[in-house]
């Protein structure tokens, strides 16, 4: 199966995933480093999206002035939180394993969590060109990104770990997701603020 069929897979039917994706054998090593690709490529191409929402970084600062969270915007940040994100995932689903008697290796569900990040590059390109045609639709399709990615990976969670309910899996996982992201990212801000900004003068 080529690469342009596995893409239609992810998209429409990501419940026959695993097995599309099961001749593919990927070492840890290889994981981790795909892995940090996607979080590079997909913090560059966030970053041209919010410099687009916002016409230019100026603006964003300007926005902003006077608020330390403003360092967001920085692609690098995008960078870390965008990785934190994709390991929190792959967690998330090695947490939910032990509801489950059927044991799967971490590159397995590596192999499979990064493919659908990769799909969802499908939805980032449709959503540039709809910034160009109304703000309305980009925040509709991203919300449609989001629902399609849930529905994605937790279809691909319950054929590997035989789950019996998509939706019990989806509104599971993204409790947990939500709240280790939420949890992670508050010290991610604070760490970040004591590093950069901890020592700037309030005004």
């Amino acid at each position: 199966m080529d690469f342009k069929q596995l893409l239609i897979v992810g998209l429409r039917r990501p419940t026959e995933l695993p097995d599309a994706l099961r001749p593919i054998k990927l070492k840890l090593s290889s994981v981790i480093e795909g892995a940090v690709f996607i979080a590079a490529t997909t913090s560059i191409l966030n970053s041209f999206l919010e410099r687009l929402i916002f016409k230019s970084s100026a603006n964003a600062s300007k926005l902003l002035e006077n608020n330390s969270l403003s360092f967001i915007f920085n692609p690098f940040s995008m960078f870390a939180f965008e990785l934190i994100f994709i390991i929190t995932v792959m967690a998330s689903i090695l947490f939910f394993s032990n509801f489950s008697n059927k044991k799967i290796a971490i590159e397995e569900i590596g192999k499979n969590v990064l493919f659908l990040f990769l799909v969802t590059f499908v939805f980032k390109f449709i959503q540039v060109l709809f910034l160009f045609i109304s703000f309305d639709l980009y925040y509709i399709f991203r919300f449609f990104e989001l629902v399609w990615f849930i529905w994605a990976l937790s279809s691909v969670v319950s054929i590997l770990y035989e789950f019996k309910s998509v939706l019990l899996t989806a509104f599971l996982g993204a409790i947990t997701v939500s709240l280790t992201m939420g949890f992670l990212f508050m010290i991610f801000i604070s760490l970040i603020q004591f590093l950069l900004v901890g020592d700037l003068p309030n005004v």
